[in-house]
C-alpha cells in the first residue's frame, strides 16, 4: 500500500524536475510566434489527437481533460530544437536571410491522480516565441530588422472524470513575456507638401506578466475511440520596458515605454481511433483567432526624452524663410510620430489541419508520422512584415517512442515546415509596390523527451 510519505517523496522528485525546466524556459526563445512544440510525441504525428492520446503528460497544455488518461504520478520533460531558413530576394537581385541562431523550446509536465475521479497537473511551457534577425543595413530595414519573443507559461490544472465516457478539465496560467523589436524608420516623411528626413532606427525591449486560462472536454464513446475539444484564452500583453530612437536626422533619445499586442485565442478539436490493437489513427483541427492580432503598438512614456539631434539645426537653417515658422509645429509632429510606433497587422483567423498515425512495432517500440496544413493568417499581403513573414505552411513529421521499462519512456521526433503560400514583401503597409519575395520560409525541428511513471 502506498504511504503518504512515499507519495510526498515522489511529488517532490517530480516537482524538482519541473522546476529545473523553469530555469531553462526563462532563457528560451523560439522561431515563429504561436508555438505548437509542447509535445515531442505529439510532434511526431503532427500533433494529431493533441491532448487525448495519453502517451505523455502534455494533455495539461493541449486539453486538461486528457489528464484522466494518466495513471498515478507521471512527469515529462521535453526539449525541441528549431532552426529557420527565411531566404529573401529583392527585385533588384539583393539577397538577405532572417535566420538567427537556432533556438530551443523546453517543456515540463507533472500529473498526479488523486483518486479515481480527480487529477491535478502542472505544465511549464513556451506557447509563443519568435527569433528573427537581418543585417542592420539591409534594403528593407523599414519592414523590420530583428525581433525576438520569449515566453514562460506556468499552468496548474485540474481534471474530473465525470464517468467512464466523459471527462472535463481546466486551468489558469501565469504567462511571462519578454520581447525585443528593432525596425528601421522611414527616410522621408511628408508634412503637408514638405518632405521631412527621418531615418535611423526604433528599438523596444520589454517584459510583462499576465493571466490566461484553458478548458477541456474529452468524450470516449468506446475504449478505442475518443474525441476532445479544448479552449485557451488570448493574452492581452502590455509590456513595460525601454524605448529607443537612434540615428534619426531630427530627434533621438531613450526612455521608459510600453508595448501592446493581443495573442490569439485557440480552439483544439481532436479525435483518435484504434482500428486494430497496434495501430492508432488521429486527427486535429486547430483554430487560432489571429483577428485579435490587429497591431503592435509601442509608445514612449515621456516624449520630451526625444531631443533635437545635432544635425537638425543645420537642416532648419537650410529651409526657405517662409517655411521656418512651421518648424516648432513640425518638430512636435515628428516627436509624436517617433514616440508612438504602430505596426499594423490586421490578420485573420487561421486553421491547422493534421492527420497522424502511431504503429506499435513491439511492446517497447512505437513509430509514428504525420502531415498538417496550416492556413495563412495574413489578410492583406501588403501588411506582411519582415519580422513575422507568415504564410500557408505544410508540415511533415515523424517520430518514435522507446519504453525500456514500464516506468520509462523516451520520445524522439523530427519535423519540417515549408512555407507554400504568398511570400511577397511590399515597400510599406500602405504601398502596392512589391520590392521582393521570401524565396524560402522553412523550419526544421528535432525534439527529445523523457517520461517517467512513478
Amino acid at each position: 500500500m502506498t504511504t503518504k510519505n512515499s507519495v510526498f517523496g515522489k511529488l517532490t522528485i517530480a516537482a524538482t524536475l519541473c522546476s529545473s525546466a523553469i530555469m531553462c524556459a526563462s532563457t528560451a526563445s523560439a522561431a515563429g510566434f504561436q508555438l505548437t512544440e509542447q509535445s515531442v510525441a505529439g510532434m511526431g504525428r503532427a500533433h494529431a489527437g493533441a491532448g487525448i492520446i495519453g502517451d505523455d503528460v502534455s494533455a495539461i497544455h493541449f486539453n486538461p481533460a486528457g489528464m484522466t488518461l494518466l495513471h498515478g504520478l507521471q512527469t515529462t520533460v521535453a526539449g525541441t530544437y528549431v532552426s529557420l531558413d527565411i531566404d529573401y530576394k529583392g527585385l533588384n537581385g539583393a539577397t538577405e536571410n532572417g535566420r538567427d541562431k537556432p533556438a530551443s523550446i523546453p517543456a515540463a509536465y507533472l500529473s498526479y491522480q488523486v483518486n479515481d475521479s480527480l487529477w491535478l497537473g502542472l505544465a511549464i511551457t513556451s506557447p509563443y516565441g519568435m527569433r528573427i534577425r537581418y543585417n542592420n543595413d539591409w534594403a528593407q530595414r523599414e519592414r523590420g530588422i530583428s525581433g525576438s519573443v520569449t515566453t514562460v507559461d506556468i499552468n496548474p490544472s485540474i481534471a474530473w472524470k465525470v464517468n467512464e465516457y466523459v471527462s472535463i478539465g481546466g486551468g489558469v496560467s501565469a504567462l511571462w513575456t519578454h520581447s525585443k523589436i528593432k525596425s528601421g524608420i522611414t527616410k522621408g516623411y511628408q508634412l503637408g507638401n514638405v518632405g521631412v528626413p527621418l531615418g535611423g532606427e526604433f528599438e523596444y525591449k520589454g517584459s510583462d506578466w499576465m493571466f490566461t486560462y484553458n478548458l477541456g472536454l474529452m468524450v470516449s464513446p468506446t475504449e478505442d475511440l475518443r474525441f476532445g475539444v479544448s479552449y485557451r484564452s488570448s493574452a492581452h500583453v502590455t509590456a513595460r520596458g525601454d524605448y529607443y530612437i537612434r540615428g534619426n536626422a531630427l530627434m533621438n533619445g531613450e526612455g521608459d515605454g510600453k508595448g501592446r499586442l493581443q495573442t490569439p485565442e485557440t480552439v483544439y478539436i481532436s479525435a483518435t481511433w484504434k482500428p486494430i490493437q497496434r495501430l492508432r489513427l488521429s486527427g486535429l483541427a486547430r483554430w487560432a483567432n489571429w483577428k485579435k492580432f490587429e497591431n503592435m503598438r509601442f509608445s514612449m512614456d515621456n516624449l520630451n526624452n526625444l531631443q533635437p539631434s545635432s544635425e537638425s539645426a543645420g537642416l532648419v537653417q537650410g529651409l526657405p524663410d517662409k517655411l521656418k515658422p512651421m518648424v516648432p509645429y513640425a518638430m512636435g509632429v515628428i516627436q509624436h510620430k517617433l514616440g508612438n510606433v504602430n505596426i499594423e497587422n490586421d490578420w485573420k483567423a487561421a486553421w491547422l489541419f493534421s492527420l497522424g498515425a502511431d504503429l506499435d512495432i513491439t511492446d517497447q517500440w512505437t513509430i509514428r508520422g504525420g502531415i498538417a496544413l496550416e492556413t495563412d493568417p495574413i489578410k492583406h499581403q501588403q501588411l506582411r512584415t519582415a519580422l513575422i513573414p507568415d504564410t500557408k505552411r505544410l508540415w511533415l513529421t515523424c517520430g518514435l517512442s522507446w519504453k525500456p521499462t514500464p516506468k520509462w519512456q523516451i520520445d524522439m521526433a523530427y519535423g519540417h515546415i515549408r512555407g507554400i503560400g504568398h511570400r511577397d514583401l511590399y515597400a510599406s503597409a500602405e504601398s502596392n509596390v512589391k520590392v521582393g519575395k521570401f524565396e524560402k520560409m522553412n523550419a526544421w525541428m528535432a525534439g527529445a523527451a523523457v517520461t517517467y511513471r512513478f
